[in-house]
């Protein structure tokens, strides 16, 4: 009789344990506690979030059943009551999840109770992050950076050498840094830092390309030498895309010859000097030279005026 009014009463989970925070490395109990289940099998499953086809069956009754020597069960059995605690050795990373003890009590009926394993993890960026970008001056930009890691990490946007962002300071927090307009002025790298506390921060590369009208501007715009020694004029151009430089005098085209040498030196990707050469400048050559460049976004020139002096300029190029 006392087995019947015994088997009569619904089996209770008591107690779980709450949620825990651990460091990859240590070791976690979890403790489920029951009452009037000895008759019952009581299960520690591992749940898969959004992916409960996939939870893991980890003990049944008083057995390990996973095939994870960092997994043991401690089990202790009375006439009314139960505690099946789960240990997990060595934790990983690949541990957190949600826990949950479950008593069946027939085919399609059962009880559980979840906790949950949190592990540390430093913060790791995702690949969906904004990676390089071309855009056109003018344009609105959005950065974005996605990281995951536990505790949920923190974003700081920064440029190399703390260099000011275009709203005006030199680091923003947030995940998601907005440019409104941007400039040529700010093209170039910029970093999203997620940290957490838990081990390095991680930082994450954006380049940024403006793609802007070309800009002409001359060191000299008078330049003097005395025949018939080289004149050396040079302007410099920035523009994005790489722009076509061409020099002109008398309305036409220059190209190399016995009179001119045109070269041209890329400092960094926007940034081009083009220097012509007047090689024994005579009397006719001297007067107005237009240098000018030209991209899909624009043309820009500038003129420099050659004049004839009495005695040699030194320097570029002085002869003996």
């Amino acid at each position: 009789m006392k087995s019947n009014a015994y088997s009569q009463k619904t089996p209770l989970i008591s107690h779980i344990t709450q949620t825990l925070v651990k460091d990859i490395g240590d070791e976690v109990e979890m403790a489920c506690s029951t009452i009037y289940s000895k008759e019952f099998n009581v299960l520690w499953i591992k749940v898969t979030k959004d992916q409960i086809d996939e939870s893991i069956v980890l003990s049944s009754g008083s057995t390990v059943i996973v095939n994870d020597p960092r997994v043991t069960l401690i089990s202790e059995i009375n006439p009314d009551s139960s505690r099946h605690v789960l240990q997990i050795h060595d934790i990983q990373e690949v541990d957190a999840s949600i826990y949950r003890c479950e008593v069946m009590i027939g085919l399609n009926n059962k009880i559980s109770a979840d906790t949950e394993l949190l592990v540390r993890r430093p913060p790791f960026i995702y690949d969906n992050s904004t990676r390089s970008l071309v855009v056109v001056e003018g344009r609105s930009v959005q950065l974005e950076c996605f990281a995951g890691g536990y505790p949920t990490p923190r974003f700081l946007w920064r440029r190399p050498n703390n260099a000011i962002l275009s709203m005006g300071v030199s680091m923003y927090r947030g995940n998601t840094l907005k440019i409104h307009a941007i400039k040529k002025e700010d093209r170039g790298t910029y970093y999203c830092i997620a940290e957490n506390g838990v081990g390095k921060s991680n930082r994450h590369r954006i380049s940024i390309a403006v793609e802007f009208a070309p800009v002409v501007t001359v060191s000299q715009s008078r330049v003097g030498q005395a025949v018939p020694h080289d004149a050396y004029l040079e302007c410099h151009v920035e523009a994005y895309p790489p722009p076509a430089i061409i020099w002109i005098y008398n309305g036409v085209q220059l190209s190399n010859n016995q009179h001119y040498l045109i070269s041209e030196f890329a400092t960094t990707d926007d940034k081009i000097d083009s220097t012509l050469q007047i090689m024994k400048i005579i009397n006719h050559l001297y007067g107005d030279y237009i240098c000018k460049a030209s991209n899909i976004l624009g043309t820009a020139e500038t003129t420099i005026t050659v004049y004839e002096t009495a005695l040699p300029q030194c320097p570029p190029v002085c002869e003996d």
